[in-house]
């Protein structure tokens, strides 16, 4: 603890508000056991590090996630619910036009809602290592100036297995194979290749007052397209590489 407080001694502190969009109903490719998952995701926002922080769960038009919330964590504080109605598909919905329907609006109502200076996302099945928001407070601190930050590492299934071929990720190094308090499985970092785009929203993290919306996208991820956006709107901004968040599902790959 007195190496903790050592750190935090004459930096900023400012609130980092997490958003997280919820849809715990059945889709193609879903993952299972999804609100012990939600619950799971919520916890690990809870045993953070650095404490001046907001969870902004969106419900996507989704009453399981409002039961929950309101049973099991609406005495939290630091916690907001909002509900979202639904008058459009569900993301991953094929179109008559053979096209893949992404939901970003909820992140955007979520974005509106946030009280801190820093937002960063999270989605409701994965799962935060408790350095998280710690981390991203002394990368701000590194400069303050900065609009946008890009995580380029985290942690995947060691089932995971990235060849030299593929376009966006390293190949993995399994001899850094680790087990995570809380979570199933081994783990193994997983990175991006120097110069690719950041393909998640939770490897992202950019000031409050970034005006780029986040909006429902057809064919490409709204992940993508709001990265873009971003990038092209506020030129200052930078990358940095701590694994500090687990992906716990992947295609039918793994599902933890």
């Amino acid at each position: 603890m007195s190496e903790f407080l050592k750190i935090m001694e004459g930096i900023d502190k400012p609130k980092i508000s997490i958003i997280m969009q919820s849809y715990l109903g059945e889709y193609p490719g879903s993952r299972t056991d999804s609100i012990n998952k939600f619950r799971r995701a919520i916890e690990s926002y809870q045993n953070q590090l650095y404490k001046n922080t907001e969870l902004v769960i969106v419900s996507d038009g989704c009453t399981k996630t409002h039961q929950i919330y309101a049973r099991e964590f609406k005495s939290d504080p630091t916690i907001k619910f909002i509900l979202v109605d639904k008058d459009t598909p569900n993301s991953h919905d094929i179109m008559d036009d053979g096209n893949e329907y992404h939901r970003g609006y909820p992140k955007q109502v979520g974005k509106g809602a946030a009280t801190g200076q820093l937002i960063t996302y999270m989605n409701a099945d994965d799962f935060l290592m408790p350095e998280f928001t710690l981390t991203l407070l002394l990368m701000y601190n590194m400069d303050t100036e900065i609009e946008w930050w890009i995580n380029t590492s985290w942690y995947d299934s060691n089932v995971a297995d990235w060849d030299e071929d593929n376009m966006l990720m390293n190949m993995v190094d399994h001899s850094t194979d680790i087990d995570i308090e809380g979570i199933d499985s081994k783990w193994t970092v997983s990175s991006i290749k120097k110069g690719a785009s950041s393909p998640s929203s939770w490897l992202l993290m950019h000031a409050a007052e970034c005006n780029t919306k986040w909006r429902d996208t057809l064919g490409g991820n709204e992940d993508f397209d709001f990265n873009k956006r971003l990038k092209d709107d506020y030129t200052n901004g930078t990358v940095f590489d701590r694994p500090i968040y687990v992906r716990c599902k992947y295609g039918d790959v793994w599902d933890n």
